[in-house]
């Protein structure tokens, strides 16, 4: 396989992922709106998205075929089952990659949170975990962590970031 057919390998992946960044914005605008209001309609997802009724329609059109949303008849969303753990995968995606972003690689927390944003829903559950238990074992007590996180923080490059 050259490299060519590696990328393309890689890029059509991103359309085996149940969520598209647009999609997981929108499941997370309904599971905020359930829990701050008890309902969500189209109106209220557009208001809290700052889009469109229309593009929320659209997106919803998809989410309903896989199953993540139900519509009743006074057009009141909820998320199905299967809706919830997407939301749930999303939410622990984002806190690990927080976590990563902030506290490992040093980032301030507003770039941390814009790149998370763009990771959250791209993430495999077996790479969210394994990200975990490295987080797990980076913080823990264990003194080859503690010397593994203290001297990466001390090379060059961190140092010069840091100082920016």
């Amino acid at each position: 396989m050259n490299a060519f057919t590696s990328a393309a390998h890689v890029w059509k992946s991103f359309e085996e992922n149940a969520l598209s960044h647009s999609s997981a914005h929108h499941l997370m605008a309904i599971h905020e709106l359930l829990a701050r209001n008890g309902y969500a309609r189209v109106t209220d997802v557009a208001k809290h998205l700052g889009i469109t009724r229309g593009s929320v329609s659209v997106t919803l059109k998809t989410l309903k075929s896989k199953g993540y949303v139900t519509e009743d008849e006074n057009k009141f969303l909820r998320l199905t089952g299967s809706g919830s753990e997407m939301v749930d995968a999303v939410v622990a995606n984002r806190q690990v990659l927080l976590k990563f972003l902030h506290d490992v690689l040093a980032l301030n927390s507003a770039q941390a949170e814009i790149d998370a944003c763009k990771v959250e829903h791209l993430l495999s559950p077996e790479t969210g975990d394994r990200l975990l238990r490295f987080l797990d074992f980076l913080f823990s007590k264990d003194v080859r962590a503690s010397a593994f996180l203290a001297a990466f923080k001390s090379t060059k490059e961190m140092s010069q970031h840091e100082n920016r």
